[in-house]
């Protein structure tokens, strides 16, 4: 345990510190309503608990709101949002957010969370933060050393967009630990192939976007070294072991599957479907500057929302004026507003494709573990791209989250990398053997051209 502690001293004192800013600035978040329907939606924690045949679905004509959220959201996030109040003894607001109704009728109703319910809520998504750090940085310790490893916690827990949509009693926070254990999961995934299909469940129940790492997952657990003894029978151990634990954990939380699964999926996609339309149509009316009708237009707002776009507070103006105040001061904090710039952009751009360039070289290596990392983190972050341009046609910020782990990983591979090929430079004189000594602690040595 001493051992450990001194050779990661610098992770855990940065752990605490970044914790501690990211959990101080939960209460300067300004609300969204989504934050209502959510907290709304945690009363299935307790209904999954103690009646959880009510939450079956049953091919309901007209369908309430209720079954509806639950056949187009992802349940995770409720439940965590339910299990935060029930540690405290809160209820569950017995009234959702109108978006058809003013500001004031919403908080007259009791659909305005009070601040003691929002804090807890918050907290509840943000209790996972420390988690997503020491994931990654147990990431970067895989495929780049310590130095990697902390510059990984850095870039992603410095991002504007993680400090603003992880925050809130949202998806988004719930999303970003399901993508990161994902990833970590694929460094061991090999070994614990149902382990795997349980972290892409999470990272699915938390949105459904995410099943779009779900493939990467089979090539995961399929790939093993060609010396492996049984690799075929391995192989098919692997594959049943890792859609056992996607199944079982989704059909678990999922309540309205366990009757007429087949029947309740299709009319989950119908539900989703039918919410984009509308959300479309919308929009068209009101900003018709947010719908994107063309890959082109896609990747060049997922490329400005993730190194040059200032936080987005909402998606619609509705009530703008009621959280006006709000936004100013959150942004008038040091640090939530970090690196928007184009000189910063720039730069972290430039790490990014550095970063990615590195992963190309270490894919060609012959250390089979850092080599099968590299690869999957490749297709995983290119598959998740594809299908965010390909796919959602909205200028929506939120969107592009899933994205940040990846840019966090391959811009501080692309510094590390960078730093490490540069020890050629410090070759001779007794300080710049000292320096390449410095450097060599951090960074393993196959990568020395």
């Amino acid at each position: 345990m001493r051992t450990a502690i001194r050779s990661h001293w610098l992770f855990i004192l940065l752990l605490i510190v970044l914790s501690a800013f990211y959990l101080w600035g939960v209460v300067k978040v300004p609300f969204h309503p989504d934050e209502s329907t959510y907290i709304f939606m945690s009363a299935d924690f307790e209904r999954i608990l103690t009646d959880p045949l009510s939450m079956v679905w049953e091919n309901e004509d007209p369908l309430s709101d209720v079954f509806r959220y639950r056949l187009i959201d992802a349940p995770l996030t409720r439940y965590l949002l339910g299990l935060g109040r029930a540690l405290i003894g809160l209820p569950a607001p017995a009234v959702d957010w109108d978006w058809s109704a003013s500001w004031e009728a919403n908080q007259n109703s009791g659909a305005l969370p009070n601040t003691r319910m929002l804090l807890i809520e918050r907290l509840a998504i943000a209790s996972l933060f420390p988690l997503c750090l020491l994931l990654l940085y147990l990431i970067g310790l895989k495929l780049g050393g310590r130095l990697m490893g902390i510059a990984t916690i850095l870039l992603f827990s410095l991002h504007p967009l993680i400090l603003l949509h992880t925050r809130r009693a949202m998806a988004e926070g719930v999303l970003m630990f399901g993508v990161i254990l994902t990833l970590y999961a694929f460094t061991n995934s090999g070994k614990h192939a149902f382990l795997t299909g349980l972290a892409i469940a999470v990272a699915f129940n938390a949105k459904h976007s995410a099943i779009l790492l779900l493939p990467i997952g089979l090539i995961a657990v399929s790939w093993l070294p060609h010396s492996s003894p049984r690799k075929f029978s391995i192989i098919l151990s692997n594959l049943t072991g890792y859609l056992m634990g996607f199944v079982l954990l989704t059909i678990l939380l999922n309540p309205f599957l366990w009757r007429n699964p087949i029947t309740a999926t299709k009319e989950a996609l119908l539900q989703r479907q039918n919410l984009l339309n509308r959300q479309l149509a919308d929009i068209k009316m009101i900003s018709p500057a947010q719908v994107l009708e063309t890959p082109t237009e896609r990747a060049a707002v997922t490329l400005a929302q993730l190194f040059i776009a200032p936080p987005i507070f909402s998606e619609v103006g509705n009530y703008r004026l009621q959280t006006a105040q709000a936004e100013v001061e959150y942004l008038s904090t040091p640090g939530n507003d970090f690196w928007r710039n184009s000189l910063s952009a720039g730069i972290a751009l430039g790490l990014t494709l550095l970063g990615i360039i590195a992963a190309f070289r270490i894919s060609s290596s012959e250390d089979f573990n850092q080599q099968r990392i590299s690869i999957l983190f490749l297709l995983s972050f290119l598959v998740m791209v594809a299908g965010i341009i390909l796919m959602i046609p909205l200028a929506w910020q939120r969107y592009s989250i899933p994205l940040i782990p990846f840019v966090s990983i391959f811009a501080s591979l692309g510094l590390v990398w960078g730093i490490k090929n540069s020890r050629r430079i410090f070759s001779h004189g007794r300080l710049s053997s000292r320096l390449s000594q410095i450097l060599a602690q951090f960074t393993p040595d196959s990568w020395m051209p």
